[in-house]
């Protein structure tokens, strides 16, 4: 794994409600065992306590993270709303006190709103938008001046291959959304690449996370069904891992990717090229 020591990081939307690993949290998770000093960041207090009870087991079996919060430690928390910029940037002002610079930028935070033109409100659309493509503008903004006094820095989207093709479910709005993340972040590492900073997003396929059991699965008859269909979807004939995520997250963070920008990188198995999905 790319070594991360000296690097501070800000992972937003990287909580875990029920203490499941997510995408989020499994790139928190990755990013502290690379060596990085991480600033986990949710809007939902719930979701940090989670992570926080998650790192404190890790910290009962290895003295390496240092308590939530403790600057003498490589973990704190913070409360943050990517619709609402002050909060934003007093989470970024916490991990730089705490810290110093942040020079990654880790947007994980994505909604699934469900229906077409037949049935979605328009404000339900334009709330998709927000959380989705505007909220990763605003966290890039915030983190501009901190990656800018820190002479670079790595900004990493999470989007989607449902920002790429149709994917067979009714979400035009969160296609939308991330494929407006996916064009927003190359535009971003192209315009600041001077200033060495990156930007690249990574796509991720079929992965078994808790936001597929909690948005996809009512598409089905059962989380079973769900299950062996996506599974049965996937080239490679299983769903990817968080972990899988995780693992390109801390390569786009280190110094090894240092001329890879403006990117879009699926994890997916192939997927991108498969043609084998039905309509739902």
């Amino acid at each position: 794994m790319s070594d991360l020591d000296g690097k501070v990081i800000m992972a937003i939307g990287c909580g875990t409600p029920d203490g499941q690993i997510n995408n989020g949290f499994a790139a928190a998770q990755a990013f502290l065992a690379a060596g990085a000093k991480v600033c986990i960041v949710d809007r939902d207090p719930t979701a940090l306590e989670h992570a926080r009870a998650v790192v404190g087991e890790a910290n009962a079996r290895s003295d390496s993270l240092g308590e939530a919060g403790d600057p003498a430690g490589r973990v704190t928390t913070a409360v943050a709303d990517v619709a609402d910029e002050d909060s934003l940037a007093a989470a970024f002002d916490r991990c730089a006190r705490t810290f110093g610079e942040p020079t990654v930028l880790h947007y994980n935070v994505g909604i699934v709103v469900n229906g077409g033109l037949d049935s979605l409100e328009t404000a339900a659309f334009a709330k998709a938008l927000d959380i989705n493509l505007t909220g990763a503008f605003a966290a890039m903004k915030q983190a501009l001046p901190y990656m800018r006094r820190a002479g670079g820095g790595s900004i990493i989207t999470v989007s989607s291959v449902g920002g790429m093709r149709y994917m067979g479910y009714d979400y035009p709005a969160y296609a939308a959304s991330k494929a407006g993340l996916i064009e927003l972040t190359k535009v971003i590492g192209a315009q600041h690449a001077a200033e060495g900073i990156r930007a690249n997003s990574i796509a991720p396929g079929l992965i078994e996370t808790p936001l597929i059991h909690n948005s996809i699965s009512g598409h089905y008859g059962s989380v079973e069904e769900m299950l062996a269909e996506r599974n049965a979807l996937s080239p490679t004939g299983t769903m990817g891992r968080p972990e899988d995520i995780a693992r390109l997250a801390v390569f786009l963070a280190s110094d090894d990717a240092a001329y890879i920008n403006s990117t879009l990188i699926p994890v997916d198995g192939g997927l991108t090229h498969y043609a084998g999905l039905p309509k739902r």
